[in-house]
């Protein structure tokens, strides 16, 4: 019984996160599928989710704010690198960015160009509790 409940309980609280509605892909792009994979490795998945603003802003957002800015890939990609404050206070509290200089930044790269390319009409993003 002990051996069931341990592999139960996991499944129960990961069918509850936010993350699971994160990782799930909206299309049959498996590169999308990926790209997310890759997110919730480098530990992105743990402040940000697609559609609902956590500890950061969710992604819909960001890329509504800089899909057409030029140079925002660029940007982006430095600031999930060297980390960042400020630019979400209103829906963040002031919470800062860490900086992730250890991850690979061609999955940076990656995981900012599926957020910049995110249809933002999906859903309005509501603040987390």
């Amino acid at each position: 019984m002990t051996r069931l409940l341990l592999l139960i309980i996991p499944i129960v609280l990961l069918s509850a996160c936010d993350i699971n509605e994160s990782m799930r892909s909206k299309s049959a792009d498996q590169s999308s599928a990926d790209v997310r994979v890759l997110a919730a490795k480098n530990g992105c998945m743990g402040c940000h989710a697609v559609n609902t603003t956590v500890m950061g802003p969710a992604w819909n957002l960001v890329a509504k704010r800089y899909k057409d800015l030029p140079g925002s890939r660029a940007l982006l990609i430095g600031a999930v690198i060297n980390g960042g404050s400020g630019n979400w206070t209103e829906l963040t509290g002031g919470k800062i960015m860490p900086a992730h200089k250890d991850a690979p930044q061609e999955e940076i790269a990656k995981i900012v160009d599926y957020i910049l390319g995110l249809n933002t009409i999906t859903q309005t993003p509501v603040k987390a509790p």
